[in-house]
């Protein structure tokens, strides 16, 4: 009898944590057509799921975005960074699924990689979950600084 109480707790709170699990995937299903993970992120064997925003779509050159205010984002990982455009945040590939809410939503926010295209696959992810106004840097950090862009030594 002592256990049956005991285990009472967990047993409640497994069927509230099932049943808010089918509300989740109900919810997931109904914006995204499936209910498996929109967010799964990982690097290397997995790609980024993009489903409806088109790569070439989200890329804008270092000019267009010359003189505007900007939150830069930077999705290369630690060892990567030898130098970044200052009061980028740095938000590694792996990390953006969990980190999206903390961009602004509605203002512009560019990603930007060595190459562009891991940035290019997290600007569609963006784009994919309401951030319109997010774009990739056509050809990454070395375009940026190409085109007279500043850059600080260091990690962001």
């Amino acid at each position: 009898m002592f256990r049956r109480l005991v285990n009472l707790p967990f047993s409640v709170a497994g069927k509230a944590a099932r049943a808010f699990q089918a509300r989740e995937d109900a919810r997931i299903a109904a914006q995204f057509g499936r209910v498996d993970d929109p967010g799964q992120l990982v690097n290397n064997t997995h790609v980024l799921p993009i489903t409806h925003t088109s790569p070439a779509a989200v890329q804008i050159s270092a000019a267009a975005v010359m003189g505007r205010t900007v939150h830069w984002v930077d999705v290369r990982e630690a060892h990567e960074i030898r130098e970044h455009i200052a009061g980028a945040v740095h938000m590694p590939m792996l990390e953006a699924n969990v980190r999206v809410s903390e961009l602004p939503p509605d203002d512009l926010v560019v990603v930007y990689c060595d190459t562009g295209a891991n940035a290019t696959r997290v600007a569609c992810f963006f784009r994919d979950r309401g951030m319109e106004e997010t774009w990739a840097l056509e050809g990454g950090l070395p375009a940026w600084k190409a085109a007279g862009g500043a850059v600080v030594p260091g990690r962001s």
